[in-house]
C-alpha cells in the first residue's frame, strides 16, 4: 500500500497507533435493556456475595462488602432496600422504581444511623445474563464484580 513512499508507512503506523491503543484499553461492554421481570430472582457473585431482587422492587443482599465491592461502601451482612432501573426524564438520570425495563439498575439501601447509603449501580451485559456492580456510569463493570443468576 506505502511500497512507493519512503516515509509513507512510518507515517500511517504513527496515526494509526493512538487508535489501535485506545481500542486495546477500553473496557465499555454493551448493555442489554431487559424487563424487570428479568432481574426478579437471586444472583450470586464471585465471591459470596449475594442480591435477590423481588417483583416489588425489594431486594435483600449479603456479602456486599467483598474486597472488589470495598470502595462501594456497602454493609457486609444482611441487608435491604429498593432498586430500580435509572431512567433519563425532565430530571434528569435517577433510579425509577416504576420504569418497567432499562439495563441499568440502582440500589437503594436502608441503613441505620448513616446518613448516606451505599453507592453500588449494575449494568445488564452479556445479553442479560450478567449484571456488573460499577461505580462509574462510563465504564459498566468498573468493579469486576459480576453476577450471574443462581439456578
Amino acid at each position: 500500500m506505502f511500497k512507493n513512499h519512503p516515509k509513507g508507512g512510518r507515517q500511517a503506523t504513527i496515526v494509526l497507533l493512538p487508535l489501535l491503543l485506545v481500542t486495546a484499553c477500553s473496557t465499555r461492554e454493551d448493555t442489554t435493556k431487559v424487563p424487570a421481570e428479568h432481574i426478579v430472582g437471586n444472583w450470586k457473585g464471585p465471591d459470596g456475595e449475594r442480591i435477590s431482587f423481588s417483583a416489588d422492587r425489594e431486594f435483600t443482599a449479603t456479602g456486599l462488602d467483598s474486597k472488589k465491592l470495598a470502595t462501594a461502601d456497602c454493609p457486609g451482612g444482611k441487608s435491604n432496600g429498593a432498586w430500580g432501573f435509572f431512567v433519563d426524564d425532565a430530571n434528569g438520570s435517577h433510579r425509577s422504581e416504576t420504569a418497567k425495563s432499562g439495563s441499568w439498575i440502582g440500589l437503594g439501601l436502608a441503613r441505620k444511623y448513616l446518613d448516606w447509603g451505599c453507592l453500588l449501580d449494575f449494568a445488564v451485559v452479556d445479553g442479560g445474563k450478567t449484571l456488573c456492580a460499577t461505580l462509574d456510569p462510563d465504564d459498566p463493570c468498573s468493579l469486576d464484580v459480576r453476577f450471574t443468576r443462581e439456578k
